[in-house]
C-alpha cells in the first residue's frame, strides 16, 4: 500500500516536472517565447564528452576520421559575412547557380557534438556539415554510404549539431545581412584552409603538415575547392609539389572572374541586378565515388577522387597551359549553359566545351592541346560545312559529335571576336520569353549573331545546315549585308583559311522533262548561244507541258526576277507562253510569286517580282503553255536576276 502512494506521487511529481518544460524538451534558452504549452517527447542531446562512434568504421573509410591529438576549439568566437546577391538560374538563365554556401573554416569530427552560439536576431540559417553531397542512393557496389552530409536548421542561442561522418561545416543564407555577423564555436577543429589574399604559402603549408583534419578548402571570392589533406601531404615531396596554392588559385579565380562571369556578360557592378555576377562563389568537390560518370556538373560540382582531377585543381602547370583541364572547364561549363533560349537539344555537350576555348584563348594555349578529339573533330567538320550536298546539323551522322558541332562556334569567335559569347549570354538574360523548341533557338542564335557581326550569316548558317526560318532570314536580310567571305572554311587549330570570296551562282536543282539536245547547265551559263532543250522524241505527259525547272541561288540571298532567252536564232520565245514563278528556302515548301506572259519573240524578256526582292534559295518555274502546239521547250537562258 505504501508502494502504491509512492508510485502515485512519483508520477504526479515528474509530471510537474515535464509540463514546466519548454516544448523542445529541454531547458536551453533560445531567445523564443513558447506559449504552445506541449510537450515534446525525447530531449535533446548536449552532452558533449559523448562520442556517437556507431559509424566510426564507415567514416573512416570516407570521409575519414580526425585524430584525438587534433585540438578542438572551446567558446572561439568567428566572424562571417553573409552578404550576397541572390542570383538564381532563373535570374541568370543558366542550369546552375552557385549558392549562398558560406565556408566557416571549421571541421567536425566524425560522431562529436558541436556547438554553435547565434546571436539575436540571425534568422534563417542552416548549418551543413559536409561537402560531399552526392547521393550515392542506387549505386552498387558502394565505396561509401550514400549519405555523408546533414543539414540542420539553426536558430537564436545554442545549437547543437552531430555528423556521424564528420565533415567541413558550413553556414547556408535565405537572406542577406548587410554587416558581418559574430558567431561562436565549440568542439570543432579548425580546418587547414587556404584564403586567397589572407593565407601565405608557407603558412599554409605549416598549417596543413601539423593538422589531422582530412578535408581542406582552396578558397577564392570566385571558386573554392574541397581537397583531401592526404593527396596534399603525398604531393610535398614529388617532383610537383603542390606549396604554391598563391599562384594556382589566383589562376583560378581568373578563370572564373574573366572566362565565366565576364564572358557571360557579369560584372559585379551591373547597373542592372540581373548581369551582376553571383556574389558566391562556384565549388568543386573530389569524391571518392560519384552517382554519376567520371565528374559531373552542379552545385558542387564533382570530380573523381584521383591524381587527374586532383592535378586538375593544383597544378600550376595545368591551369596556365590549360593542358588536363578539359573536365573541370567541361563540368563548370554545364553549369553555365542557357540550354532554355539558345543552347539546343543536340548542343548538350558541346556549348559546356566553349569555356575551354575561352580560357585557352585568354592565356595564349594551343588548342590543339586541350583534347585529342578537337584536333579530328575540327577538320572533319569543316569538311562537311564546305560541301555542297544538303546538310541537316542536328540530325546528320557526319556532325554527331560534340567536338565537330563546337567547330562553327570556334569559328564567329575567331573571326569576330570571343564578346560574340558575351552577347548571346546577355541577351539571353534579358529575352522577353524563353525558347521552346530546337528551331526557334536556331532563329534566336542566327539572329543574335548577326546582330552581333552586323552582317547577315545566313550563309555561314546555311553552309554549316543550321535550319532557320523565313521570317528571321527576311529580317536579317533587310538589316544587313550578306557575308562575303566563306569563314565556314576557317580552321582555328590552324588560324588559316576563311577567306575565300562567296560566288553565289544559279545552279539547276531539276527539269520535268529530261534534256533532248543541249545541255540542263547551258540554261545558266551565261551563254544565250548554248541552250537546253527538252524531250520531244516520245515524250510521255509527265514530260510535256506544264514544264517545271527548279533553279538554286547558291543561298538565300535576295532576288530581284527571273530572265528568259529564246535559243539563238529563234523567232520565237522558247516555245512556252504562260508562265507561274514560286520560291522556296527547303525546296520543299514553295510560295507563288506571280505569273508573266513571254513575249512572241527571241528577245530577252525580264521578270521583275511585283513586290520588291524576294529572299530565297530555290526557284521554280512552272511554263504552262506555248506558243505552238509542240510539246517541248527550248531556252538558251532561264537565268535569276541579282539586285
Amino acid at each position: 500500500m505504501k508502494l502504491y502512494h509512492f508510485t502515485k506521487l512519483f508520477a504526479v511529481m515528474m509530471l510537474l516536472v515535464v509540463t514546466s518544460c519548454k516544448k523542445y524538451g529541454y531547458n536551453i534558452p533560445d531567445g523564443y517565447p513558447d506559449d504552445s504549452k506541449t510537450v515534446a517527447d525525447g530531449g535533446i542531446d548536449t552532452n558533449m564528452k559523448l562520442i556517437d562512434k556507431s559509424m566510426y568504421a564507415k567514416a573512416r573509410v570516407f570521409p575519414g576520421l580526425v585524430d584525438q591529438t587534433e585540438p578542438r576549439v572551446q567558446g572561439v568566437k568567428f566572424t562571417m559575412n553573409l552578404k550576397f546577391t541572390d542570383q538564381t538560374t532563373d535570374n541568370l538563365r543558366i542550369s546552375v547557380a552557385p549558392q549562398p554556401q558560406f565556408s566557416t573554416g571549421y571541421y567536425a569530427a566524425p560522431g562529436e557534438l558541436v556547438k554553435i552560439d547565434v546571436p539575436a536576431g540571425i534568422e534563417g540559417l542552416t548549418v551543413q556539415v559536409g561537402g560531399h553531397t552526392d547521393n550515392l542512393g542506387g549505386k552498387y557496389p558502394l565505396l561509401r554510404d550514400p549519405l555523408v552530409y546533414m543539414r540542420q536548421r539553426l536558430y537564436t542561442g545554442a545549437n547543437y549539431v552531430r555528423n556521424l561522418y564528420g565533415g567541413t561545416i558550413y553556414f547556408i543564407a535565405n537572406k542577406s545581412y548587410e554587416n558581418p555577423v559574430e558567431f561562436t564555436i565549440t568542439n570543432a577543429c579548425v580546418s587547414p584552409d587556404f584564403i586567397l589574399g589572407q593565407t601565405t604559402d608557407a603558412e599554409w603549408v605549416a598549417k596543413v603538415t601539423a593538422s589531422k583534419v582530412p578535408w581542406l578548402e582552396l578558397r577564392t571570392n570566385r571558386v573554392i575547392f574541397l581537397i583531401p589533406r592526404d593527396k596534399v601531404i603525398k604531393t610535398l615531396t614529388s617532383a610537383e609539389p603542390f606549396n604554391n596554392p598563391t599562384a594556382v588559385m589566383t589562376k583560378w579565380n581568373d578563370v572564373f572572374d574573366l572566362d565565366y562571369n565576364a564572358w557571360m556578360g557579369l560584372s559585379d557592378n551591373a547597373l542592372d541586378p540581373v548581369d551582376r555576377s553571383p556574389q558566391g562563389a562556384w565549388r568543386g568537390v573530389l569524391d571518392i565515388q560519384l552517382s554519376l560518370g567520371y565528374g559531373h556538373s552542379g552545385f558542387p560540382f564533382v570530380g573523381l577522387n584521383d591524381d587527374y582531377w586532383f592535378a586538375s585543381f593544383t597544378s600550376l602547370k595545368s591551369i596556365t597551359t590549360s593542358a588536363g583541364q578539359w573536365g573541370t572547364y567541361h563540368e563548370f561549363g554545364h553549369n553555365c549553359q542557357q540550354g532554355r533560349v539558345w543552347s539546343w537539344s543536340t548542343l548538350v555537350e558541346t556549348t559546356n566545351n566553349l569555356f575551354n576555348f575561352k580560357v585557352a584563348n585568354r592565356i595564349g594555349a594551343d588548342y590543339k592541346i586541350l583534347h585529342p578529339s578537337v584536333t579530328t573533330g575540327f577538320p572533319q567538320a569543316i569538311a562537311y560545312a564546305s560541301g555542297t550536298v544538303a546538310k541537316n546539323f542536328d540530325f546528320d551522322g557526319a556532325m554527331n559529335d560534340p567536338f565537330k558541332r563546337m567547330t562553327p562556334f570556334v569559328q564567329i569567335f575567331e573571326q569576330f571576336g570571343y564578346g560574340a559569347m558575351t552577347h548571346l549570354y546577355t541577351e539571353a538574360r534579358h529575352a522577353p520569353r524563353l525558347n521552346s523548341n530546337d528551331l526557334a533557338m536556331h532563329n534566336w542564335v542566327y539572329e543574335k549573331l548577326s546582330d552581333y557581326t552586323k552582317i547577315d550569316l545566313a550563309p555561314f548558317f546555311d553552309a554549316w545546315g543550321i535550319t532557320y526560318s523565313d521570317a528571321v532570314a527576311v529580317k536579317m536580310s533587310s538589316k544587313y549585308p550578306l557575308l562575303t567571305k566563306q569563314i565556314w572554311t576557317y580552321n582555328p587549330l590552324t588560324k588559316s583559311g576563311g577567306t575565300g570570296t562567296i560566288v553565289y551562282n544559279t545552279s539547276v536543282v531539276s527539269t520535268s522533262s529530261p534534256v533532248q539536245e543541249g545541255t540542263v547547265a547551258a540554261l545558266v551559263d551565261n551563254n544565250p548561244a548554248t541552250y537546253y532543250h527538252s524531250k520531244y522524241s516520245s515524250p510521255t505527259p509527265a514530260e510535256s507541258y506544264p514544264h517545271t525547272i527548279v533553279l538554286n541561288a547558291g543561298a538565300n540571298i535576295a532576288i530581284k526576277g527571273v530572265y528568259f532567252n529564246a535559243r539563238a536564232g529563234s523567232n520565237r520565245a522558247g516555245d512556252g507562253k504562260d508562265i507561274e514563278i514560286f520560291y522556296s528556302r527547303d525546296n520543299l515548301n514553295y510560295t507563288s510569286i506571280g505569273t508573266t506572259t513571254l513575249p512572241n519573240n527571241a528577245n530577252r524578256y525580264e521578270y521583275i517580282f511585283p513586290n520588291g526582292n524576294i529572299n530565297a534559295k530555290f526557284f521554280k518555274i512552272v511554263v504552262k503553255n506555248g506558243y505552238s502546239t509542240n510539246p517541248y521547250i527550248v531556252f538558251g537562258e532561264m537565268n535569276l536576276i541579282k539586285p
